[in-house]
């Protein structure tokens, strides 16, 4: 009975999208919130009733190719859960120019996708896996910005390539094991041979690409500043996250053995990713890549999760993973309400927005405390749980490795420190601070936009509240028990009901004193040679990181970045032209020349034989 279903969650969103193409924009919205609707309902079923079991060959030829564990159940949940409440937010605001296409995308968008979490057969994976990632470089088409073609380049080259690897490994995993007859539950391979551990790689760089993991991010920011903010939130913010992790924990817990020396490489990428990212996004005075930065700073954590080895930290991993797609994109939507209204999301040009767009304020101030790692919000938890497996796995490892790891551990600790101060100064660019006056008439953003960035963030209080008697015992611990992993005791003395008692009387504290002081403050008005200040000296929420952009050594390496020394599109490109002037130099059309090189070549041959 559960078997149509699977077949259900793909066909259904694909039909919509084929659909929308001929309809107008009512029914495009109508018929896309039908189709979310009965995804999500069919999502629910399936959740109820548990796994769906993986077919054999007697299966008729549609259904033989797709399954359901325990971690396709939960990323398809999820997945279901986002694209239903950021649809909500996109049924008003927007742009009347691309809103046709942007109907078509969205559903054709879930349908790739869920074909991806459900596919069992490689094959089908590599296609479902393909065409997501053309709705990446669609998506990033329909950017009004004057950057958005080359945006959209650059992530066709990066993702897109990266297909090419994940096709490569799983062929060459169909070739090592015919037996399996492409099937992806019957796959397990050792980390031996020069074959499998070629596979293991490239399938991991389609995970990282895919996900946007060091060194195959730079895709990310550009895209996030370029690409229609509610395709931001629906895409990199969230599907493709969940995409690239669920392909990794994949790979490390059922198609591949994997060592401890493999568990260090990819706890160090993620630490390298969550580095990289948060020194990056804290220099940045636009609000879209600042956030873009950030989606990328937060993968490193769940790379350090999931990849660790540990039951506590893959657990932890797969949290902040959920918790990562629901503030992640709820700061995107908030900052996309704030643009609508102001026509800008560069943060020099906004501030004292939060008296006037209240319910969006409060949204992203949650959001931001989430994200960074603030108690009792869902994004402590997470982080809290794979510094804890990091922890346990240095503590029974030997001295060198435990070194190592406990090194990454402060590293993460410390970019979740840069994290707080970057957001700080988020909050302070756009809601507090002194208000231009462009934007004195700026309102609230639409009741549909509001509700969104509200759920999204009421979940961020509540799986932080909860976070064990929800998310983890619902979703997560039987993921664990399905791969035979042990389940965690989460050790410390964590309580959320304590902290929340103590925040919210930190919070009545420092209300107390506000009331008890605020007739004795005295405003000024700014003044200049006696004179009002003009509009363009007035200071805004960046200005006091500008500082950190020039301090040395980090000024060097800032200047590198800003000269694209580190984005590996343009290593690469600029390696492919490097050695095409250097074809070019030894073909310069002599035929004598050519001779030789047939000469050599002949003689290179017998030397060989």
């Amino acid at each position: 009975m559960a078997d149509p279903m699977l077949l259900m969650l793909i066909y259904a969103p694909l039909l919509a999208g084929a659909l929308n193409l001929f309809f107008p924009r009512v029914l495009q919205k109508i018929l896309a919130g039908l189709c979310l609707g009965l995804c999500g309902y069919l999502a629910a079923v399936l959740f109820s009733g548990g796994v769906v079991p993986f077919p054999g060959d007697s299966a008729p030829v549609p259904l033989r190719y797709f399954g359901l564990d325990r971690l396709s159940l939960f990323a398809l949940v999820a997945v279901q859960a986002l694209a239903l409440i950021i649809f909500l937010f996109t049924l008003r605001g927007v742009d009347s120019e691309i809103e046709k296409s942007f109907f078509v995308l969205y559903p054709l968008t879930l349908g790739f996708t869920n074909g991806t979490l459900l596919s069992d057969n490689a094959v089908a994976l590599m296609i479902f896996w393909g065409l997501s990632g053309l709705m990446l470089y669609l998506f990033n088409l329909l950017g009004r910005g004057a950057g958005a073609p080359e945006s959209a380049k650059k992530t066709f080259i990066l993702v897109g390539g990266s297909d090419a690897f994940l096709i490569l490994g799983l062929v060459l995993m169909g070739v090592s094991l015919p037996a399996a007859g492409w099937s992806l539950h019957l796959m397990r391979f050792p980390l031996a041979g020069f074959a499998n551990i070629l596979a293991f790689v490239c399938l991991a760089i389609a995970a990282l690409a895919k996900a946007g993991g060091f060194p195959l991010h730079t895709w990310v920011p550009p895209f996030a500043k370029e690409a229609p903010v509610e395709a931001v939130a629906f895409m990199p913010a969230s599907l493709d996250k969940i995409l690239g992790i669920y392909l990794l924990a994949r790979m490390v817990t059922s198609l591949f053995a994997v060592t401890t020396a493999v568990h260090l490489v990819l706890i160090t990428l993620g630490t390298v990713t969550v580095i990289t990212a948060v020194m990056m996004a804290l220099i940045q005075h636009n609000g879209r890549r600042l956030l873009g930065y950030h989606a990328v700073s937060q993968v490193g954590y769940m790379i350090m999760g999931v990849g660790s080895g540990s039951a506590l930290a893959f657990a932890g991993g797969l949290f902040h993973l959920l918790n990562n797609a629901i503030y992640k994109s709820s700061l995107f939507l908030t900052l996309g309400s704030v643009e609508k209204k102001t026509g800008s999301h560069e943060l020099d040009d906004l501030g004292g927005l939060g008296a006037l767009m209240p319910v969006t304020s409060l949204a992203g101030l949650i959001s931001a405390l989430s994200i960074s790692g603030i108690p009792p919000f869902n994004g402590f938890f997470s982080k809290w749980m794979i510094y804890q497996g990091l922890l346990e796995k240095a503590r029974d490892a030997s001295r060198p490795e435990a070194i190592w790891l406990l090194i990454c551990l402060v590293l993460a600790v410390f970019g979740s420190a840069l994290t707080l101060a970057s957001f700080l100064k988020f909050l302070h660019a756009v809601f507090l601070g002194k208000r231009p006056k462009v934007h004195d008439g700026v309102t609230e953003a639409p009741v549909n936009q509001r509700i969104s960035t509200a759920i999204l963030s009421l979940l961020c209080i509540v799986f932080g509240l909860f976070a064990i008697h929800i998310p983890l015992r619902e979703f997560i611990l039987p993921i664990l028990h399905e791969n035979g992993m042990a389940v965690p005791a989460y050790p410390g003395v964590y309580k959320a009901g304590l902290v929340l008692v103590m925040m919210a009387a930190a919070f009545a504290l420092a209300l107390l004193v506000y009331l008890l002081t605020r007739r004795k403050v005295r405003y000024d008005d700014v003044y200049l040679g006696g004179m009002d200040a003009l509009e363009k000296f007035r200071v805004s929420g960046t200005a006091f990181y500008r500082e950190i952009r020039d301090m040395e050594p980090l000024r060097f390496l800032y200047d590198q970045a800003e000269k694209h020394r580190f984005d590996l599109k343009e290593i690469l490109t600029g390696g492919t032209l490097r050695l095409s002037g250097l074809f070019q130099k030894v073909h310069p059309g002599f035929l004598s020349l050519y001779l030789l090189f047939i000469v050599l070549g002949m003689l290179v041959f017998l030397l060989i034989k």
